[in-house]
């Protein structure tokens, strides 16, 4: 890899044999360099090539708009949040993070705030993600002297939802999927007349159940496993029939709203779900 131009101390374009540009991070990799110097495979920390990008704008303009400060503490939150969750984020995360985070710290400084009517959901649906959150806006504040507003919680939380994907989402998607899990839940709840208990390990598997269930349907996954005895499903239907009449529900809405149909599969699975996170609350 040649050493082409830093955006940072830390983050650089460099062009391998082939004439390929890449964008590189690691500690290091733009400090006092000189275009066509080596960067040794070894002090690089992630790569990604510099034509791919999910943004309307070349992904170098991006890069030379965001301020190096900026970058810096983007790439510090992304490794904190990482090793918080236990997980390993996709490489788009580094560009749409940090450009976010360049327009909200200016929108900070202009005391220029969103509406944020979705922090409930967020903070119940991805409780992990919205901690790491509330944690990136300490670090801007220690590191740039901004304090974020409160908004930003649920902003930066999507962004850790969007890049544990294994491809590339986009932010409507989160939002989406936050919407539509929303509106399942008051239809339990509703139907049950209580609320759900948010702190069981029963509604942790709901809500995880239902995060797979719209990535099934909002991708047309059909690759399902082979559909259960009908006889099953009739048994189930029975045996928890108030969890089934409120599953009747949910498919009502899913099918008038989005145009999806539940599948034997999933109306037994949500059915069970639906019994065993009202189940306890009701028989306490």
């Amino acid at each position: 890899m040649k050493f082409t131009k830093a955006f940072n101390n830390n983050v650089a374009l460099v062009k391998d044999s082939s004439g390929v540009e890449w964008i590189v991070m690691g500690t290091g990799v733009g400090y006092q360099k000189n275009k066509g110097d080596s960067i040794p495979e070894e002090s690089i920390r992630r790569k990604f090539v510099a034509e791919q990008s999910s943004t309307r704008k070349p992904l170098l303009q991006v890069l030379d708009e965001i301020d190096s400060e900026v970058l810096d503490v983007s790439v510090e939150i992304i490794k904190n949040a990482e090793a918080q969750l236990g997980v390993t984020f996709n490489n788009n995360i580094y560009l749409t993070l940090a450009d976010h985070l360049n327009f909200a710290v200016k929108r900070a400084n202009e005391r220029i705030d969103y509406a944020d009517t979705n922090r409930w959901e967020v903070k119940n649906l991805y409780p992990k993600e919205y901690e790491s959150a509330k944690t990136a806006i300490r670090q801007v504040f220690d590191r740039l002297d901004v304090l974020l507003p409160k908004s930003e919680e649920t902003f930066i939380t999507y962004h850790f939802v969007n890049g544990q994907q294994a491809k590339k989402t986009k932010i409507e998607e989160t939002l989406k999927m936050t919407e539509v899990i929303n509106r399942i839940i008051e239809i339990v709840q509703y139907h049950f007349q209580l609320k759900l208990d948010e702190d069981s390990l029963n509604y942790t598997r709901f809500i995880t159940h239902l995060r797979y269930f719209f990535i099934r349907q909002y991708k047309q996954d059909q690759t399902e496993s082979e559909e259960v005895d009908l006889t099953l499903l009739e048994l189930v239907k029975t045996k928890y029939e108030k969890a089934y009449q409120a599953v009747e529900k949910i498919s009502n809405l899913l099918e008038k709203r989005y145009g999806w149909s539940l599948s034997s599969n999933e109306r037994l699975y949500l059915t069970l779900h639906v019994w065993r996170v009202t189940n306890r609350q009701i028989t306490k």
